[in-house]
C-alpha cells in the first residue's frame, strides 16, 4: 500500500476513534514502527493532525476540512456568480494560472477569452477546459491526491517557477485580518509561487471564508484583486484598501427572503 493510501485511511480512522497510536498504525497496516512514524510526520507537516504522546489525534478546535466534492456544493450559487465575474478579467491570448479551489473551478467554467493558455494542477479544471479547442492546457504534473482531486509534490512548484503568467486565480480556506490561510503548508507554497510568477493575482472567495480559521498563512501582499459575493466587513475593507487591493463585490441576485 502506498503512503498516500495509508494516510487517507489513518484520517478515516481518526474520524471515528479521534486518536491513533504508533502501535495501532503498525498493526492496522502491517508496517514497521519507522514507517508508522514517517506517516505521522507527513500528516503533522500537512497540518491535518496533531502529535500526541505515542501517536496522533485530530485537532480539537479545528473544524474538519470537508472533501472537495462537498466544498463544491457548499455556497455553489455564490461561487458560480463569483466565477462568472472573475472569468471576465481574463483577456484573449493570456497565460493564466488556475488554482485547485472550488471557486476557481467556476472561473474555469465561465472563461470566454480566446486563445489563452491555462496552467493548472486541478483534475477538474483540466476536465472542464479540455472541452474547448480554442485554448491550450498545461498540466502541472506530480502525485495524484484523489480526495482533493489535484496533483502535488515538488515537481509542481518546480514547473511553476519556469512559467510567466499574466494572471493567477487562487482561492483561500480562510481569511483573517493578517492574511489568507490554508490547511496544508504545500498549499501556501504553490500559491506563493503562482503569485510570484504572475503579473496579477486574483483571489476568488465567497463570504463564508471571512468567518473561519485555518493553519498556514499567505500574506495579502501577494494579492492584487479580491472577487467575492457579499460586502466585506468594514475594518477588513479599510485594511485591504490601505494595501491597494481592488475589491469586487458581485452581489448575487438571490435574496434570502425569496424576493427576486
Amino acid at each position: 500500500m502506498f503512503q498516500e493510501d495509508r494516510l487517507l485511511k489513518i484520517l478515516d480512522y481518526l474520524k471515528q476513534k479521534k486518536s491513533m497510536s504508533v502501535g495501532d498504525i503498525c498493526s492496522f497496516f502491517q508496517v514497521s514502527r519507522d514507517t508508522a512514524r514517517r506517516d505521522i510526520v507527513k500528516l503533522v507537516q500537512e497540518g491535518v493532525v496533531v502529535r500526541t504522546h505515542g501517536g496522533v489525534a485530530l485537532p480539537e478546535l479545528q473544524k474538519e476540512l470537508s472533501s472537495y466534492q462537498e466544498r463544491l456544493i457548499d455556497e455553489s450559487t455564490s461561487k458560480n456568480y463569483i466565477g462568472e465575474h472573475g472569468a471576465k478579467l481574463i483577456r484573449d491570448h493570456e497565460t493564466v494560472f488556475l488554482d485547485v479551489s472550488t471557486t476557481v473551478q467556476f472561473v474555469a467554467e465561465h472563461i470566454q477569452a480566446k486563445q489563452i493558455t491555462a496552467v493548472t494542477h486541478s483534475i477538474d479544471n483540466v476536465g472542464i477546459l479540455s472541452k474547448r479547442e480554442d485554448l491550450s492546457i498545461y498540466v502541472l504534473g506530480g502525485y495524484l491526491h484523489t480526495r482533493n482531486r489535484l496533483l502535488y509534490g515538488p515537481s509542481v512548484i518546480d514547473k511553476i517557477s519556469e512559467i510567466r503568467a499574466d494572471k493567477a486565480f487562487i482561492g483561500a480556506t480562510a481569511i483573517q485580518p493578517d492574511g489568507l490561510y490554508y490547511p496544508y503548508e504545500e498549499d501556501v507554497r504553490v500559491k506563493r509561487e503562482m503569485a510570484r510568477r504572475s503579473d496579477q493575482v486574483i483571489l476568488v472567495v465567497d463570504h463564508t471564508k471571512f468567518t473561519v480559521k485555518s493553519r498556514f498563512k499567505l500574506d495579502f501582499d501577494y494579492v492584487d484583486v479580491i472577487v467575492t459575493d457579499q460586502s466585506i466587513p468594514v475594518e477588513m475593507k479599510e485594511m485591504l484598501n490601505h494595501k491597494n487591493i481592488t475589491i469586487i463585490e458581485c452581489q448575487t441576485n438571490y435574496q434570502q427572503d425569496g424576493v427576486e
